[in-house]
């Protein structure tokens, strides 16, 4: 199903001891219905059927970050359940904004702490959202770990195989993926000096499991917190369904 473009993203530093086919083989199916692109269904019975209202808040947010104030920027969180997955509705976010940003000069990334586990997997789905989407002559590697549609970029960063890169900093849309496992020195020193850019909206889904060490130290945990104490700018989505917290914008 996947060209030679999809093997220019795969640089030598990764291509050791990783087995293409077991990462590939559950990503989840999308179809060709831009409408279902947009909004993608949820079952009612999943845990993940809140992020529904999570999605419709960041593609509100990229939409209107014209009209906010020079300084504003967006901070969103969302909880997730231990083993729920956000694989098929980040693949359409990043296409999203990759399609509608795509006459423009557009920045936007993921950071994910496992290359392996995540990062791997969601250029993956990635690629396979926009065939999906009858968008498979339209996108083309840029740089080891990026893809562009026509002007607009999405650039991929992992916290255990970081690359040299001299992209732009994101200036649309920033992801963090498993941001309960992404300590908050490392995402102070490394993300957040290029994720300072006024209007650029940040979104970071987690797991918030006091039982985990990593959750203590995480950015997740802080950025929660931020946005639980009414933090201009934040939200945050509950795990328990239905329920956000929106503060003062």
């Amino acid at each position: 199903m996947f060209d030679n473009r999809t093997n220019v993203l795969i640089t030598n530093d990764y291509r050791q001891g990783i087995d293409m086919s077991l990462l590939a083989s559950e990503i989840i199916e999308t179809d060709s219905s831009w409408n279902s692109m947009i909004m993608p269904y949820v079952s009612v019975d999943a845990a993940a059927s809140q992020n529904k209202d999570a999605w419709a808040q960041v593609v509100l947010s990229i939409a209107n970050r014209n009209t906010f104030s020079e300084s504003a920027s967006r901070i969103i969180t969302v909880d997730l359940t231990s083993d729920e997955s956000i694989v098929e509705i980040s693949a359409r976010l990043r296409l999203l904004f990759l399609f509608i940003n795509r006459g423009q000069v557009s920045n936007s990334a993921s950071v994910a702490p496992c290359f392996a586990q995540d990062t791997y997997p969601a250029m993956l789905a990635l690629v396979k959202t926009l065939e999906g989407a009858g968008m498979g002559e339209d996108w083309s590697p840029d740089g080891a770990r990026s893809i562009r549609i026509g002007k607009a970029k999405h650039l991929f960063v992992s916290v255990d195989m970081p690359i040299a890169d001299q992209s732009p900093s994101p200036d649309t849309f920033l992801e963090i993926i498993q941001s309960h496992q992404i300590d908050v020195s490392w995402y102070d020193q490394c993300v957040y000096p290029r994720a300072s850019t006024p209007g650029l909206t940040t979104v970071m889904f987690g797991v918030p499991d006091n039982s985990d060490p990593h959750y203590s130290t995480s950015i997740f945990k802080r950025e929660r917190l931020r946005n639980l104490s009414g933090r201009p700018g934040g939200m945050h989505f509950s795990s328990q369904l239905g329920c956000s917290v929106l503060a003062a914008v």
